[in-house]
């Protein structure tokens, strides 16, 4: 199944770190380093550049065109950089439950999504991997018969 990560997938980053009212540095250089480990067309990262300086909400997300491994990477990669300055509070926790709602995810969809990050996270390379984190993502929809 292919992954196709644009502006789109960024922005609902943003969208879940603006909830609490705020871009802390962390989470707007996690915004940064994603934006290259992806690949993003100029366009795009001007986009998400955008997105870190001024305040949006989940209503400028556009979810309809995502495919389901797209849609499962979005919502983890949301969790992983809302947890980049250290906890992740009420505002950010109801606005990933919220991106999750529109993107159709269910339950178990998030827990792997949430499993995956983890286990990425966990490889102790001193940096996310988001092409891991995609990896894993798209192997286990594989191994559940969703592709």
């Amino acid at each position: 199944m292919d992954l196709s990560i644009g502006r789109d997938t960024l922005v609902a980053l943003a969208a879940v770190v603006w909830a609490d009212g705020q871009m802390a540095p962390e989470e707007a250089q996690g915004l940064r380093i994603a934006a290259q480990q992806l690949g993003l067309a100029q366009d795009d990262l001007s986009a998400v550049e955008a997105a870190i300086a001024q305040r949006i909400t989940l209503d400028h997300v556009e979810t309809i065109r995502m495919n389901r491994l797209t849609r499962l990477f979005t919502y983890a990669a949301a969790g992983w950089v809302v947890g980049l300055k250290g906890h992740v509070d009420a505002k950010e926790q109801e606005a990933l439950r919220l991106l999750g709602d529109r993107l159709g995810l269910s339950n178990v969809a998030r827990e792997r999504a949430e499993r995956a990050v983890q286990s990425v996270g966990a490889s102790g390379s001193g940096s996310f991997d988001l092409l891991a984190l995609r990896s894993k993502l798209s192997a286990g929809l594989s191994q559940v018969g969703l592709e």
